[in-house]
């Protein structure tokens, strides 16, 4: 009420101003009737909370080595990140997964990144600058066998090394030094595969019976995270914001400022 007073009284002033010739008080009184006028008006709007693709870390290697998922659901963009040589790597686009099985990697040049069915594996040899894939295949009389989640008990990355234990299958584990594009192989396949261009002679000795432990000063992560139910805010901006704010300041200045009113 007391907004649309000063509206009549400077409407009125204006009015008799005018028919007075008194133009000093013409233009105040149109002055104060601008500013009621603006201090009243509905303006359109307001700022809005969306939600867009949440992002967090789901492995860590060390401080400054991790891997980063954009995506709903603990599915999506997946990203090798190393703050310290700034590294920033997409492994996968859109379509990477979080793993669940237990996963130790140490901090090593040689990186590996098993695909979330373990039909493959994402492997770097320079310390995450690129990488390259290949296939995890046992061959043997009977066929073909691959891991899968299902099968797959734990993984380990030890001295520029992968290991992967599955239940059907003992030990799966990448040559030592790594270096080629050879499959990785478990023990169980060497005898059948020893005439065969993918057996590696000395880089393929001792097998081991069991996964090896993880070293006592490693820093890094155990297994993979991530909360599936997050959401990331961010504020959708109103373009009319100025303009209440100042409106605000006008009603402030007018004595009429209402409860939401940012000064």
């Amino acid at each position: 009420m007391l907004m649309i007073s000063y509206l009549l009284l400077s409407l009125i002033l204006f009015l008799l101003c005018y028919f007075k010739r008194w133009y000093l008080l013409c233009w105040l009184s149109y002055a104060t009737f601008l500013i009621s006028f603006l201090a009243i008006i509905p303006l359109p709007g307001q700022d809005e909370i969306k939600y867009t693709q949440p992002t967090q870390v789901v492995f860590r290697f060390d401080e400054h080595r991790y891997l980063q998922l954009t995506g709903y659901g603990c599915r999506g963009r997946l990203y090798y990140i190393d703050d310290q040589k700034l590294i920033y790597y997409e492994l996968a686009r859109h379509s990477a997964e979080v793993l669940t099985e237990p996963f130790a990697h140490m901090p090593e040049d040689y990186i590996f990144i098993p695909y979330e069915d373990y039909s493959a594996i994402q492997f770097s040899q320079d310390g995450g600058h690129s990488f390259d894939s290949i296939y995890i295949q046992d061959r043997d009389l009977n066929g073909d066998y691959r891991p899968n989640r299902e099968t797959t008990e734990s993984m380990v990355v030890l001295n520029n090394q992968f290991f992967l234990k599955d239940k059907n299958r003992g030990i799966f584990r990448s040559p030592k030094p790594y270096g080629t594009s050879s499959t990785v192989l478990s023990p169980a396949n060497e005898k059948y595969l020893e005439y065969q261009i993918n057996y590696m002679g000395e880089r393929w000795s001792d097998a081991p019976q069991t996964m090896p432990a993880i070293h006592n000063n490693y820093t890094g992560w155990h297994q993979w995270r991530c909360d599936p139910s997050l959401k990331q805010e961010i504020t959708v901006y109103n373009r009319y914001n100025p303009l209440i704010q100042l409106q605000a300041k006008l009603r402030h200045l007018l004595g009429v400022t209402t409860k939401g009113d940012k000064a």
